[in-house]
């Protein structure tokens, strides 16, 4: 087993308990292969743990122990059967059979994620240095979950650009498939690119929307993609529009609407681009007690570029036009480099600019079977803050 060292100075982050090991903190990389098993040593030598070299977008690669023990077998097994162990509740669930049943270095392998849709199971890996373990990864699952069928899902970074593709491993099933979510039915579709048509990480927000404490009666969801959070408002009793520039958004939010037996009636669903929707809701006198606003981290639309850091700001600003007084804005953003505190500042310093007073009702982050650690703070990545405008 090789050992690579951390410059000097370096070693104080990784002795407070950091897991995720960056490039610039080693000492020498040049001689790492990625999914290579190394021991990590301060420049004096000593052990600051047992690491895999993973070179994917996030890091470098992960701390999987503080102390000297094989990365075997044994090891993973381990932390499977614990990561399964810890989300029994959720299988006893009889309203909800989709969530995530291993979270990465959360649950102490970094670069893998496993998520559970009804036994169908979807096995992510984000770098080839995790992938190396891979048949021992699906064989621990098959073996203790006997799932109707596994698909893999890798996302490599190649030259700067991310590379994504799925794979079936095992199991005739035919997708999409309809899983259950605190009673709501959900189209999900595990072959068919990166997205499987149900971000398992909003849980929270939609049990939010179906109880519709606020009262709301008109709902504005933008960037909709399947629908998942207006069929929640829907059924906490809401007129819902729901706005995304994807031609396939109709199909999706439609065949949503379909698998709850709700009528489409009183929703609506706008292909558009979602700044040149608000301008035209705005033109058109539109308004909406309730906004839900969750944009993608990075996107491009004609000669546009959008970045969430930089331009929410103007979303919040142009979504105020055709909110109602009184109104709710429920505010959603992933950049795993923005704090919560980050984007509740942007959040208070944009409406301040706009004179708007407000007060934020709630704050909503991962659900517990996304498990963190203090580790890797950037793994807090899902911020939902709810603003009550005045």
């Amino acid at each position: 087993m090789n050992t690579v060292q951390l410059k000097r100075g370096m070693e104080k982050a990784y002795a407070n308990g950091q897991l995720n090991i960056e490039r610039d903190d080693l000492s020498d990389d040049t001689f790492l292969k990625d999914g290579e098993i190394v021991r990590v040593t301060d420049h004096f030598g000593r052990l600051i743990g047992i690491a895999m070299i993973s070179f994917e977008q996030k890091t470098a690669g992960w701390i999987l122990s503080d102390r000297e023990e094989a990365i075997d077998r044994d090891f993973i097994a381990a932390r499977i059967e614990a990561a399964i162990g810890a989300r029994g509740p959720l299988f006893n669930q009889e309203d909800t059979n989709a969530f995530r049943l291993f979270n990465e270095i959360g649950d102490g392998l970094g670069g893998l994620t496993v998520d559970y849709y009804d036994n169908h199971l979807l096995v992510t890996f984000y770098s080839r240095g995790i992938y190396k373990i891979r048949d021992l990864i699906i064989k621990e699952l098959m073996v203790r979950l006997k799932p109707d069928s596994v698909t893999e899902q890798t996302r490599f970074s190649a030259e700067g650009r991310m590379q994504i593709e799925n794979r079936r491993v095992s199991g005739n099933v035919e997708f999409p498939i309809t899983v259950l979510e605190s009673g709501q039915r959900f189209s999900v579709h595990l072959e068919d690119g990166p997205m499987t048509r149900l971000f398992l990480d909003q849980r929270e927000t939609r049990r939010s929307l179906m109880k519709n404490q606020t009262g709301g009666r008109t709902f504005l969801n933008l960037f909709a993609y399947s629908g998942t959070f207006s069929i929640s408002a829907a059924l906490g009793g809401m007129a819902t529009t729901s706005v995304d520039l994807a031609n396939r958004t109709k199909e999706l939010v439609t065949d949503n609407f379909n698998n709850n037996n709700l009528p489409l009636d009183a929703h609506r669903i706008y292909i558009m681009e979602t700044f040149e929707f608000l301008k035209y809701a705005a033109r058109n006198n539109h308004s909406y007690d309730t906004i839900l606003i969750d944009p993608p981290s990075f996107s491009r639309y004609k000669k546009k570029v959008f970045k969430v850091d930089r331009d929410y700001p103007k979303l919040i600003i142009e979504a105020l036009k055709v909110l109602d007084g009184g109104g709710t804005l429920i505010l959603s953003q992933n950049l795993e480099t923005n704090t919560l505190n980050q984007f509740k500042k942007q959040i208070g310093a944009t409406l301040e600019n706009t004179g708007h007073p407000y007060t934020i009702e709630d704050v909503k982050g991962l659900p517990k079977d996304f498990v963190t650690v203090k580790g890797y703070k950037k793994g807090k990545y899902l911020k939902v803050v709810t603003v009550r405008m005045h």
